[in-house]
């Protein structure tokens, strides 16, 4: 089974290589995966690190998860874990973020060119707001005060600055070619763009909007996430089989780490840990920030593929299955598993589900 996707990947290659156009059409893009199997090797055994973790069980209030071949988004109760609305969601839902107060989610439309604000009080659509032609929006970010959302258009090679106040557009910042996803600095200084056609990191200030930096890294990045103390940057590198470790302050790569085919990633809230899903293994990787080093991993299920991660839990999408994995962060094992989608069509086409947040949001989610 494959993963579901916006962009398809050349061959692995030593050098560096030109991805084909963008693929977004009724099954958007499809990547062929490899078998790989990851070598754990770290400082902290598992049950060490799943300690380390653990934060107040609070149950969170919603998890929201979008159905791009179903068109739809899930909105899971995070006490119950029952779906307990459908939403319905033009044109390919992907990335997702929720505003730091907890009203509003933001859905890109991949295949609509737009991104629609829903009112999570009501989980009805309230606004869509229209990008260019051809934008092909991949991924969300919020500024931590939630003013400006910050898009990643993998069709138009560009990063898209909502102001969320007025629902417009202010700025279309240049970056590398496809950008994928985006990760925003705690103090709200910088945005991190992965850009998978150019396998770079586009670093943006956001005082003016302009791309000051780019960041080489491993092939076809795909996942982007910032330390809570926001001093460093992991990459996933899914072609290359590698994370990398970019420092804040400098630009410098920190640290490459070997990981099979790594695609989403997320932060722990304490800032101790780094998610990383694989899709070739079906598992979720554990990096130890402090060290660098993998401390362990966690059977999901078939194509584990993005995440998000509170104190009460760490989700993750198996486009596999069409269902979100609830892992507990205290011991590491998968509490609950829930469908995600309404279509039977979609279903057992397979690669369902693609983007998740939780509400309220973790800080630095």
């Amino acid at each position: 089974m494959r993963p579901h996707r916006l962009f398809r990947p050349a061959a692995a290659k030593p050098q560096r290589r030109t991805l084909p156009p963008l693929a977004v059409a009724a099954g958007i893009g499809v990547l062929a995966v490899g078998i790989g199997i990851l070598l754990v090797t770290g400082l902290l055994a598992p049950a060490t690190a799943a300690a380390a973790a653990a934060g107040p069980a609070v149950p969170d209030r919603y998890i929201y998860v979008t159905n791009p071949l179903d068109n739809t988004l899930s909105v899971i109760d995070g006490s119950t874990y029952a779906v307990v609305a459908t939403v319905r969601v033009e044109a390919s839902p992907a990335g997702v973020a929720v505003s730091p107060d907890g009203r509003s989610a933001y859905i890109a439309e991949t295949e609509g060119n737009a991104v629609s604000v829903m009112d999570t009080g009501t989980n009805t659509i309230t606004t869509t707001v229209a990008l260019p032609a051809g934008s092909a929006p991949a991924a969300l970010a919020l500024s931590p005060n939630g003013q400006f959302l910050y898009i990643a258009d993998g069709g138009s090679n560009s990063v898209s600055v909502l102001d969320t106040r007025a629902n417009r557009v202010v700025a279309s910042v240049p970056v590398g070619s496809q950008p994928v996803s985006l990760a925003v600095t705690p103090d709200g200084a910088s945005v991190y763009v992965a850009n998978t056609g150019s396998d770079d990191v586009s670093v943006i200030d956001t005082r003016t909007n302009r791309t000051v930096r780019a960041v080489p890294t491993g092939q076809y990045p795909t996942g982007v996430a910032v330390t809570r103390d926001g001093t460093s940057v992991y990459v996933a590198n899914e072609v290359s089989n590698n994370v990398t470790v970019i420092n804040t302050r400098n630009g410098a790569t920190e640290a490459v780490i070997p990981a099979a085919n790594p695609v989403g990633m997320t932060t722990s809230p304490n800032g101790l840990w780094v998610y990383v899903t694989d899709v070739s293994s079906g598992k979720l990787t554990v990096i130890d920030n402090r060290t660098h080093h993998l401390t362990s991993t966690v059977s999901v299920g078939a194509i584990p593929f993005n995440a998000a991660a509170t104190n009460h839990a760490i989700y993750v999408v198996d486009q596999g299955a069409n269902t979100l994995a609830v892992i507990d962060p205290r011991t590491l094992k998968v509490s609950k598993t829930v469908t995600t989608g309404s279509s039977p069509l979609a279903r057992r086409s397979g690669g369902l589900p693609y983007g998740v947040a939780v509400n309220p949001p973790a800080s630095g989610q």
